[in-house]
């Protein structure tokens, strides 16, 4: 059982969770990554057109508005709403793969060139399976999404605001008034993202066969680098 999970393409998305050390050392062997991206992006379009269907436009469109100080004309508010009830669904089940596609592309880009930099020696495809197989948890957390969304009549801006459906960050301690920047600064704390954090210094632990310590070091600096990152663009909205 455990060398099926660590040896197939589809056992190892359970074997970077239940055994990650011995599905990390595989994947520095024989790196794999097709059936992970696209696990990872049928998750995600199928959450983002169910949370699209949910959602309450106007509430997040005025909400949003509201939240940047703008000053709207009803009628362009009116079509802003229109627009997004026809193509929000799709616009959602198209955006978040291409959002976890992009990210995932780049975030092994700058694994492999900071580890290359480091001493380590290993290929691209490498870097992007274990950043893939350490995204994992986000699968997780995906799936638990799908039974919260279905079990609400709408989502308003608030239930969006935090980025994830789940009570699996400290969104929740944020003020019900606070600005989308605070609300993601709270939201980086949340159990998948650090669940996927360890999981990224086995993995390229394994992969790198550099010390825990310089491995540990550079994955939590570029972890909070990334939190930087999202909670400026979550200001500049």
């Amino acid at each position: 059982m455990a060398a099926a999970l660590e040896d197939s393409s589809f056992g190892r998305l359970l074997g970077a969770l239940v055994s990650p050390g011995k599905t990390f050392r595989s994947i520095a062997e024989r790196p794999t990554w097709a059936v992970a991206l696209v696990t990872l992006l049928l998750a995600s379009a199928a959450v983002g057109f169910v949370a699209g269907q949910r959602t309450d436009y106007r509430d997040v469109i005025t909400a949003s508005v509201k939240d940047s100080g703008r000053e709207v004309p009803v009628e362009q508010l009116d079509r802003q709403v229109e627009m997004m009830q026809k193509a929000g669904p799709y616009l959602s089940a198209l955006g978040a793969p291409l959002a976890i596609a992009f990210f995932s592309l780049v975030i092994a880009l700058l694994y492999w060139i900071i580890f290359k930099l480091l001493g380590g020696d290993f290929s691209y495809k490498s870097a992007l399976s274990v950043t893939l197989h350490a995204g994992m948890p986000s699968l997780v957390s995906l799936l638990l999404s799908l039974p919260v969304i279905l079990s609400r009549s709408t989502l308003g801006y608030n239930d969006l605001k935090a980025g994830t459906f789940l009570q699996s960050n400290l969104s929740f301690l944020a003020p019900p008034d606070a600005k989308a920047w605070v609300t993601a600064l709270y939201a980086s704390a949340d159990f998948f993202a650090l669940w996927s954090l360890v999981l990224s210094i086995i993995g390229y632990r394994a992969l790198s066969r550099l010390s825990t310590q310089a491995v540990a070091t550079t994955v939590v600096v570029m972890t909070l680098l990334f939190v930087a990152v999202r909670v400026g663009l979550a200001a500049l909205r």
